[in-house]
């Protein structure tokens, strides 16, 4: 008779099978200086954008050179300022695409101008509220005796051509400046000061890149100490709009129009420059904190009756935060930074 077969000893499992995968290597103190939770940091996603808006001004150069002067000192040739910012343009544009697709993997529309709102109402209500406010201040300027409006100068087609030019002339501008400091590091910053409590984040970094946008005034001629600090008042009144309307829009339009009505409608200075090709030819009278002198209306205290007015009609057409944060529980709701 067969003796039974010895019970069997369960397999016991090796030790490389038992052994745990060990734990990753905790980045290097340089890891940690660019990169954080969220990739790059955001002061080297700032470096690295305004090191591409430089290498792009660069690269217009030769086409910069060809841009025709005004011929007449001081003063801003249409054409030529045309060119000119739209080169500037390119110079904010093309390193926000940059970014937003290979640093931050991010939709255009995240940093302020979301492509299937360019142009629609949000725009045109910041247009029509950006030259109204101007067009109300210069009329309380001239009924005080600090403003006169002049004569028309320009009859005709000359009205339709330089009334053209400049309006696109200063679209570009309200895209250059908007999208410099109000978009991509307007965005970035907000984003990298997250951990502040209640909206500080942004307001933080609209404080910070309103100095900036105020400090880029400094070299203009015939800028004033207060023109300086009223470039910073709308600064911060457009970021106010930004935190509303949730884009730059309202901005863009804004800009662009409140200065189109000083170069061209109304033909006074704006932040202490004369365009060519004005409708009138006003003058101004009486002191300079009050008639704005060279620096034009943005010099007058009256100013600060425009900047209100302008943030008490964001603050009643919309009434709640639409600028997407962070620590936010339901982000979709902010879906025009998100979906273009």
């Amino acid at each position: 008779m067969d003796s039974p077969l010895p019970p069997i000893d369960p397999i016991e499992p090796s030790a490389e099978a038992t052994s745990v995968p060990p734990p990753p290597p905790e980045p290097s103190a340089l890891h940690n200086i660019f990169i954080g939770p969220r990739g790059v940091r955001a002061g080297w996603k700032i470096v690295l954008f305004m090191i591409l808006s430089v290498l792009v001004g660069l690269c217009t150069i030769p086409l910069a050179k060809m841009i025709p002067k005004s011929g007449v000192k001081g003063m801003m040739s249409p054409t030529g300022s045309l060119y000119g910012e739209f080169l500037g343009m390119l110079t904010v544009l093309i390193p926000t695409g940059i970014m937003a697709k290979l640093i931050d993997h991010k939709k255009w529309g995240y940093f302020g101008m979301p492509l299937n709102r360019a142009f629609r109402s949000t725009f045109w209500v910041g247009s029509v509220v950006g030259v109204g406010a101007l067009a109300l201040q210069l009329e309380i300027m001239h009924l005080c005796g600090w403003f006169d409006f002049g004569t028309i100068q320009l009859h005709g087609a000359a009205i339709v051509k330089y009334g053209l030019i400049w309006l696109v002339m200063f679209t570009f501008t309200g895209f250059t400046e908007e999208g410099l400091l109000r978009g991509y590091v307007q965005r970035v910053t907000t984003d990298g000061l997250s951990g502040l409590p209640n909206g500080w984040s942004f307001w933080t970094s609209a404080l910070i890149f309103s100095v900036v946008f105020g400090a880029l005034h400094l070299g203009n001629p015939g800028e004033t100490a207060f023109g300086i600090f009223m470039v910073f008042v709308d600064g911060m009144v457009m970021c106010f709009s930004l935190w509303r309307t949730g884009d730059l829009w309202f901005a863009i339009g804004n800009h662009a129009f409140w200065d189109w009505g000083q170069t061209f409608l109304f033909g006074t200075p704006n932040s202490g420059t004369h365009g060519l090709g004005a409708l009138m030819n006003p003058s101004f009278h009486g002191p300079t904190i009050l008639s704005g002198g060279s620096d034009g209306p943005e010099g007058s205290v009256l100013v600060l009756l425009s900047e209100a007015l302008i943030a008490v009609v964001v603050a009643l057409l919309y009434r709640e935060r639409k600028y997407p944060l962070l620590p936010d529980e339901s982000p979709a709701a902010d879906s025009v930074f998100i979906d273009q």
